[in-house]
């Protein structure tokens, strides 16, 4: 089984641009992402505000064929999903938008550290200045550092839930991943625009299918399924799917619109954000 590498950017950019490298062996499924350490904490640029924020994109219903043969072991086998029409964030919740729900009372203030299995005195130390927070200068960023309860709740006090899994998928390409990522330009659209070691803006890179933006790259997102095998999808597992990569991953293979990945429920990191979707109207 192969673990998780941690490479620089540089590095990961370098591996995607000698094309075609698919992964020798399947990661190890059961780990949980974890944050790769910057040798020095970079500041964060104040943005305007994106017009995108708070608006959804309109998914259709379709049936496609879900997962990667050529990924890794939890991505197989490509199998049929069928997905009801449904609505999607067009930009993960930023900052500005979970701060509206503090202020009415729908939601509890971000967290300010970090916390995640194994998190020693030296991450905290290193990442829980990564949680966004509620800073001034951090407005058009994604509220990270939440777990799923938290993420959860702002997306019910909004009128909306987490996606599923199935629906964060097809969202992102469309049903078919590997034509959708070759399409936007390979390393470009994996590791997107984001300035190591923090998140950046949302809306900054390009638009996906249905015109989603930081669907790979920024910050990983949780999502509402349980992390099952395909081939076992009651398995009664209690960690969440994760889907879309994150700043924090210099290991190409991590950073896959079809890749998965299992977080405990209790899990914040500056690395971890959401979108929220809802059930379209017939």
């Amino acid at each position: 089984m192969r673990s998780v590498t941690r490479w620089p950017p540089v590095l990961a950019v370098v591996a995607l641009s000698c094309a075609g490298a698919t992964p020798s062996s399947p990661k190890q499924a059961t780990t949980e992402p974890t944050l790769a350490r910057p040798s020095v904490l970079a500041g964060v640029t104040a943005t305007q505000p994106s017009p995108t924020t708070g608006r959804m994109a309109h998914i259709p219903e379709a049936t496609y064929r879900m997962g990667s043969e050529v990924g890794e072991s939890d991505e197989r086998p490509v199998h049929e999903v069928h997905v009801s029409a449904f609505e999607m964030d067009v930009t993960e919740v930023t900052v500005a938008e979970y701060g509206q729900c503090v202020r009415a009372g729908g939601c509890v203030h971000a967290p300010t550290a970090i916390e995640f299995p194994g998190a020693s005195a030296i991450d905290h130390q290193l990442f829980d200045s990564g949680c966004n927070d509620d800073g001034p200068e951090r407005q058009d960023q994604p509220e990270n550092c939440v777990d799923f309860a938290i993420a959860d709740a702002y997306c019910h006090w909004a009128g909306k839930r987490l996606p599923t899994e199935q629906e964060w998928e097809y969202a992102a390409c469309g049903g078919n991943c590997d034509q959708a990522l070759a399409a936007r330009g390979g390393a470009v659209a994996i590791l997107g625009d984001d300035h190591w070691p923090f998140a950046t803006r949302v809306a900054k890179g390009s638009l996906g299918p249905f015109g989603l933006y930081d669907m790979a790259d920024n910050v990983w997102e949780w999502t509402a399924s349980p992390y099952c095998s395909y081939e076992r999808q009651d398995c009664g597992d209690s960690r969440r799917v994760i889907r879309g990569g994150s700043w924090s991953f210099g290991d190409f293979l991590k950073v896959r619109l079809t890749d998965r990945s299992p977080s405990a429920p209790s899990t914040r990191n500056p690395n971890l954000g959401f979108r929220c979707a809802r059930t379209a109207s017939p």
